[in-house]
């Protein structure tokens, strides 16, 4: 019975032939269902790229729904889209993250250093230049570098000049 009724409700939404029912589906490239747009949106469909129409955010890949249609991710739109790790940073296209905040991989942080998928503190004993060290884990806060250690050239520079 239930079949029937869903026949019935299926084909009174986009029609039938009587030789075989249509059923909307996503990869039928026409709008029908719930989709906001050809094969996208609505709650059983892939979200839909940029410039594709939407109801709703959850419409669209980038979870950005603006007049009507995707709106590209972007590193100010207070949500993790995109390549971002984090809310508006990390990934290649974001300023890098602060700590605490999620990372995949150092460069998606400001201390370039991430461990456990999270983004750390700047240490004397992380391997990277970070924080207020003059090299490597060194100068600073840290313990003074060695003689081989150039400081940037901003440090060198006396201020005025």
């Amino acid at each position: 019975m239930r079949i029937v009724l869903a026949l019935a409700l299926a084909c009174a939404a986009v029609g039938c032939s009587k030789k075989s029912p249509v059923f909307p589906n996503c990869g039928d490239n026409v709008v029908n269902g719930d989709e906001t747009d050809v094969d996208c949106g609505g709650l059983v469909c892939t979200p839909c790229n940029t410039g594709k129409r939407c109801a709703v955010d959850n419409d669209c890949r980038s979870h950005v729904c603006a007049g009507g249609a995707c709106a590209a991710p972007s590193c100010a739109d207070g949500l993790v889209n995109g390549s971002e790790s984090d809310i508006d940073c990390g990934g290649p296209d974001c300023a890098p993250c602060a700590d605490g905040r999620a990372c995949s991989g150092d460069n998606d942080c400001r201390s370039r250093v991430c461990t456990g998928l999270v983004c750390q503190t700047p240490s004397c004993t992380d391997g990277f230049q970070n924080g207020d060290e003059l090299g490597i884990d060194c100068g600073g806060s840290c313990p003074p570098c060695d003689a081989s250690v150039t400081p940037p050239p901003d440090l060198l520079t006396p201020p005025g000049d």
